[in-house]
């Protein structure tokens, strides 16, 4: 289909007139409440769910054990790489129409033979086209888990990059927050200086006074420790100086703090204090919707020995990079087919110069 011809639809209304359409879906079989998560540069986690939900310890970690589980690992893959999506869910605003638009999408694709892990950032802004059994419609790609659910977010996500989706984990950014913090706060690589003068108030959305609605966050280049809360206005940060003000901008610092809580996770220090363990899996174990079941556990803790993290490779779709380094999207000048709205939109009409992309980067052809 053409991407130019799409056409707008108000995401106010969407939600509103497509609710009947989610609670009509027929619910995903896989789909799990409160069972382990993944992140796949904290994969870790699962090890430490899994450690800690098992009554039988010595069982995970038993070498006959994980020889065998290697020869019948069942996890999922195509091509020889499991693929996982992570979804950061936006709960600040006080509507419902914004409480459930999808702050962050991150693809993750991990080899299972050569170990090693390629992550794709997708801007909120992509416009896509999602269908279900009232019809297709069209909208933002953060509004699509609001509107029509994980199913439906998961196919059109599979039809953007070309690539399967096996795993999900959807998760809030407070509990993003409290991980930081049982962790006892993680070392952040910050780029470089800027201010956000604009930073919202969570509560004070509609407080009378603007200035109230608003406070001054501030970031040092260099390394950083940061608390749950510091590292969250990081990441959100939206209005930030100093080339810190895009999209583009907030999805590169999310996977630098990503990064900074594997390391953490993987520090022997977190390995070896069991209370903490404990702590990160309550966390996670009822806030956090997942496909993952209690059996992929183990597989996930073999596959992340494989893996090299030094070699873990990231980028971000946009439309400023160099077409090799992830720019294939354009924001049209004439937004009337968008009611007006900032969107982004494939260079090419189609999907196929993403699908190639992505498979040069993925694969290394």
């Amino acid at each position: 289909y053409c991407l130019q011809l799409m056409r707008y639809v108000d995401l106010g209304k969407t939600v509103e007139n497509h609710q009947n359409i989610r609670a009509q879906k027929e619910e995903n079989p896989n789909k799990k409440r409160g069972a382990v998560p993944v992140v796949v540069i904290i994969v870790v986690l699962i090890v430490l769910g899994g450690f800690l939900f098992s009554k039988n310890v010595g069982a995970l970690f038993n070498p006959i054990s994980i020889v065998s589980n290697i020869a019948s690992s069942n996890l999922e893959e195509t091509d020889g790489r499991t693929n996982v999506l992570l979804l950061g869910l936006d709960r600040r605003a006080t509507s419902d129409t914004k409480s459930v638009l999808t702050d962050t999408l991150l693809f993750s694709s991990i080899g299972r033979v050569e170990g090693n892990v390629s992550m794709i950032s997708l801007p909120r802004d992509l416009w896509v086209k999602a269908d279900t059994d009232k019809g297709e419609h069209f909208m933002k790609i953060n509004a699509v888990y609001a509107v029509d659910g994980m199913a439906e977010l998961r196919e059109v996500t599979e039809d953007v990059l070309g690539m399967p989706i096996h795993y999900y984990a959807v998760i809030d950014f407070n509990l993003f927050r409290d991980t930081i913090d049982i962790l006892g706060g993680v070392d952040v690589d910050v780029e470089r200086t800027f201010d956000d003068f604009y930073y919202p108030v969570e509560g004070m959305e509609a407080a009378p006074n603007i200035e109230d609605r608003y406070e001054t966050v501030h970031f040092d280049e260099g390394i950083q420790t940061m608390d749950g809360e510091t590292a969250l206005k990081y990441v959100r940060s939206r209005k930030g100086t100093n080339d810190e003000g895009t999209d583009f901008a907030r999805s590169r610092r999310q996977q630098r703090v990503i990064m900074a809580i594997k390391n953490k996770m993987l520090s022997l220090e977190t390995l070896i204090d069991l209370p903490k363990l404990k702590d990160l899996y309550d966390a996670y174990s009822d806030n956090v919707d997942t496909n993952i079941g209690f059996d992929d556990i183990q597989s996930f803790y073999l596959l992340s020995r494989k893996i090299d993290f030094e070699t873990l490779r990231s980028i971000v779709l946009d439309d400023r990079s160099g077409a090799n380094e992830g720019g294939l999207l354009y924001h049209p000048t004439d937004t009337s087919l968008y009611g007006g709205a900032y969107v982004l939109v494939p260079l090419a009409e189609d999907y196929s110069q993403l699908h190639a992309y992505v498979q040069r980067y993925i694969f290394g052809e």
